[in-house]
């Protein structure tokens, strides 16, 4: 195991100890009733997930719980994604103009392709107050194409304006489910118990700056820029 992806463990331990102190340094969104149709809009870098890991997390992790609470928003394998850079968190209406878009686009264009790809590997689940997530683990790479883009989005002025609990140590946070109401001790004991369980790797080579509401959900989902690691 890497230094930084100890580093990764120790924070995600620490969120998990300090929930509630940890909430007032992340951005948690509020429970719905429908995310599919949200209509509050962010603009932010994503890749997506492949096809093998997402089966995977539909047969291990997402099938059994949806047999417990079938009625929280759990992701199809089409919206599973994780975030590598935000630039303008969710929003209505969207507080970003189609300009600011560009310059985005532009400076990604210029910084992805100069770094190296990386690989996530993806074990355990949290359980967050409103939602629960997969965790990905990955090596300094990750950190430093993060820096690279802050850096960036700073020069050009369009800084992220979400919060985070680190500004050195990132990992890859992939939402399944977001709840629909406060999830019952059953799910909760369900998700503990899989807060170990390993899933697999999957190389990142490709990120898209989108714009899209809270689950990336297609019909909301816009493709701004595409680039190759």
């Amino acid at each position: 195991m890497n230094d930084y992806t100890i580093q990764q463990r120790k924070l995600i331990q620490h969120i998990k100890d300090n929930m509630q102190q940890a909430q007032t340094k992340m951005s948690i969104f509020e429970m719905k009733s429908d995310y599919e149709n949200d209509n509050a809009i962010s603009l932010t870098s994503v890749t997506l997930i492949s096809k093998a890991i997402t089966n995977i997390i539909v047969e291990k992790i997402i099938q059994p719980l949806q047999l417990i609470e079938p009625y929280h928003y759990y992701y199809a394998t089409d919206l599973m994604h994780i975030t590598i850079k935000n630039v303008r968190k969710m929003h209505k209406p969207p507080n970003f103009t189609e300009d600011d878009a560009q310059k985005v686009n532009n400076l990604f264009k210029e910084i992805i392709p100069h770094c190296p790809s990386f690989k996530f590997k993806f074990e355990g689940l949290v359980l967050f107050p409103t939602s629960f997530s997969l965790i990905g683990y990955c090596d300094e790479t990750l950190r430093e194409l993060v820096h690279a883009l802050d850096k960036g989005l700073k020069e050009i002025g369009l800084s992220d304006d979400k919060k985070y609990i680190s500004d050195t140590v990132f990992f890859g946070n992939m939402t399944l489910c977001r709840f629909t109401q406060a999830p019952s001790l059953l799910l909760q004991d369900k998700i503990r118990e899989l807060e170990s369980i390993y899933i697999g790797e999957m190389n990142v080579s490709e990120i898209n700056l989108v714009t899209c509401n809270v689950v990336c959900h297609p019909k909301s989902r816009r493709i701004i820029g595409a680039y190759t690691l």
